[in-house]
């Protein structure tokens, strides 16, 4: 169980995706009515398809993402491993385009976690302490389903989201917030703000659409979960289709 004093915060407080590479791959559980997911990710900047990313549940329970150019050639896989935890679930994600690799293997003490850049960088291996409150990759979907009431009652909330490129956690406070104009009618929208001063001026706050009937996530707007072939995690509209 999460400690209110550890996740909750009165006061204001994912540069995520901007050092990780990752995310927002963000929604599909096991036990929803779909059979796969598809994400369209275009540019904030020039409204341009940027990739597109698959979400399917593979038939021992598993998260599987694929991610493809708009022509729809494979670049990238995740594979997202919930058994030990939905909000800090274990995973593996490789992206083709620059050679990243990223793993992270989730216990109830430890988050340990590999990394490597690119094609030409050594993977680096370091070990965090887990600690209530943690989130891993995609389990801010599950963390924003689990304290939905809470949300809405526009409770605030502190989460440190695990970033494995720097092999440590970053700060964020998760609230509810106005949705973007154009977001579909009576969605419910949450917005993750970094703590840091220095990561609030290098990355915009991720705003998140909901379904506030079936609570599935439509809309992702923030830093790409995975890089180009520069290496550079591009500022994305994803929106998801479920079929």
């Amino acid at each position: 169980m999460i400690k209110q004093s550890i996740i909750q915060k009165p006061l204001l407080p994912l540069l995520f995706t901007l050092f990780l590479g990752a995310t927002f791959s963000q929604i599909a559980s096991a036990q929803e009515s779909f059979q796969k997911v598809v994400g369209s990710a275009y540019s904030v900047k020039t409204g341009a398809l940027l990739y597109r990313e698959t979400h399917t549940i593979s038939e021992d329970g598993k998260h599987k993402v694929e991610y493809s150019e708009p022509d729809g050639l494979v670049f990238g896989h995740k594979v997202i491993d919930e058994s030990h935890s939905k909000i800090a679930p274990s995973f593996t994600q490789t992206n083709m385009r620059n050679g990243e690799e990223i793993k992270v293997d989730s216990s109830a003490k430890k988050i340990v976690v590999h990394y490597k850049k690119d094609r030409e960088t050594e993977r680096k291996v370091a070990s965090i302490d887990y600690q209530p409150g943690m989130v891993v990759d995609a389990g801010f979907n599950a963390f924003v389903k689990q304290y939905w009431q809470s949300l809405e009652n526009d409770t605030k909330m502190d989460i440190q989201f695990v970033v494995p490129s720097r092999q440590s956690t970053v700060g964020f406070t998760v609230s509810r917030s106005l949705c973007k104009p154009d977001t579909q009618k009576g969605a419910e929208c949450f917005v993750l703000t970094p703590d840091s001063w220095v990561v609030k001026i290098l990355v915009d706050p991720i705003l998140l659409a909901y379904d506030s009937d079936t609570k599935r996530l439509l809309r992702f707007t923030g830093r790409a979960n995975i890089a180009d072939k520069n290496g550079d995690y591009q500022a994305v509209d994803i929106q998801f289709h479920y079929y």
